[in-house]
């Protein structure tokens, strides 16, 4: 090795990149049992790619229906996210089944939140026997506020004023001293604006 070479430049230039682990590459650890060229059996571990058929995305599919989550539910059937985004962008049927799956659980989480708001929860208390003592309806303050912010403009806390322009543009010096250079320098001007009350 010559003198002048460096190790560590060596390694700067020539870093290689991680390998990826072979989990998330949709793989799982198998136990396979092999005849060697003698004809000895021995068992050996291999990596086996997971499959994601037909059953696969069905479970895939309720998991993603209930808690819409995608990656709750590639892990239920053993794949990575970068899998089903392949299959979403291969397979049609299923990023249709997907979106229908997504619009199922939105629709499932906007009707529990407006039976938060309409119904609340009860609350129960017992005494020290286990009896119960009283129940009470807690109605969630926050999610009421949100829906009447939705729905109402008045509970909204910035308004919306409708604004109505019409004239010209004025272009003012960017450094101006007093009130009085103002008035010096512009009252000589001519109005551009037209008159209010004239234009429809």
């Amino acid at each position: 090795m010559s003198e002048d070479f460096n190790v560590d430049e060596y390694d700067k230039i020539n870093v290689r990149k991680r390998p990826t682990s072979l989990m998330a590459r949709s793989s799982k650890v198998v136990m396979v049992r092999e005849q060697d060229e003698f004809g000895h059996w021995r068992d050996r571990i291999k990596m086996s790619q997971i499959k994601f058929g037909d059953v696969e995305k069905g479970v895939f599919l309720d998991s993603y229906r209930k808690w819409g989550r995608m990656g709750e539910a590639a892990a239920e059937v053993g794949v990575s996210t970068q899998c089903v985004r392949a299959q979403i962008h291969n397979d049609q049927e299923f990023a249709e089944a997907l979106l229908i799956c997504e619009e199922e659980y939105k629709e499932k989480l906007i009707g529990h939140h407006q039976d938060l708001v309409f119904n609340g929860t009860v609350k129960k208390s017992y005494d020290r026997n286990g009896m119960l003592v009283s129940e009470e309806t807690i109605y969630p303050i926050r999610l009421i506020e949100m829906e009447l912010k939705k729905h109402d403009a008045g509970y909204r806390e910035k308004q919306e004023v409708a604004v109505t322009h019409s004239g010209g543009v004025l272009v003012a010096p960017s450094e101006m001293g007093t009130i009085d250079d103002w008035e010096k320098k512009f009252a000589a001007m001519p109005v551009i604006s037209p008159d209010p009350d004239k234009v429809e």
